[in-house]
């Protein structure tokens, strides 16, 4: 079902950004799109999938929810870092656009 809800909350910069978070495949065809490839991208899934209980126990809670984004982030990085060079640089322009995509959103609300 939701295979990454967490890795846009992987970059719960996207889920801020959406009403509901968006699916597991959503979030690979986003990261495909941006160049990350289908192998990668379905990692980082994997990994924001360990997470899933932990965010959606943390939804009420700043603190919490700051807090498993943190881990989550981490275990993306240190995933990513396995990963060719390519996949390296299209999932850092991945996140620097969700990035500006969550302050320019935060920004006019």
């Amino acid at each position: 079902m939701c295979k990454l809800f967490v890795a846009v909350a992987l970059l719960a910069i996207t889920a801020s950004a959406h009403p509901a978070p968006p699916t597991g495949d959503e979030v690979k065809a986003e990261l495909v799109a941006a160049g990350v490839s289908e192998t990668a991208a379905a990692g980082l899934i994997a990994v924001g999938e360990k997470y899933k209980d932990q965010f959606v126990a943390a939804k009420e809670n700043k603190e919490a929810g700051k807090n498993v984004f943190d881990q989550f982030k981490a275990d993306a990085d240190a995933y990513i870092q396995t990963q060719s060079e390519a996949d390296q640089t299209a999932y850092a322009a991945f996140i620097q656009k969700k990035k500006a995509d969550f302050q320019a959103f935060h920004k006019g609300a």
